[in-house]
């Protein structure tokens, strides 16, 4: 029975697949594909993520998150930075704060 996944795998997926004895069709991305997809990825991660929360899957969204810093060329270092400069400026999750409403007083 052939399943359709059509969807961004980890590099060795295929090779894994293939050891099990089973076939599969895949294809390299090109850049602008890749960038959809790693999006696509993300998505598709965070809801599993909600649904259950693991340590494995979350390892799965560190992992993510490299590939898109590296394919969207973004600096690590200033990624950090940015990071720190948010919490700085906007505080951190720490404190469970949930904003429940904003009145504007018009």
């Amino acid at each position: 029975m052939k399943v359709e996944y059509n969807k961004l795998v980890r590099d060795k997926i295929p090779e894994i697949i293939k050891e099990s004895g089973r076939t599969c069709e895949y294809k390299i991305l090109g850049e602008s594909e890749v960038k959809d997809a790693l999006k696509e990825k993300l998505l598709e991660k965070a809801q599993i993520f909600s649904k259950k929360p693991s340590e494995d899957e979350l390892s799965d969204i560190y992992e993510l998150l490299g590939a898109i810093i590296e394919t969207f060329e973004y600096e690590p270092l200033h990624i950090d930075y940015l990071k720190l400069q948010n919490k700085e400026t906007k505080g951190s999750y720490s404190k469970k704060v949930f904003l429940i409403s904003v009145d504007d007083g018009e």
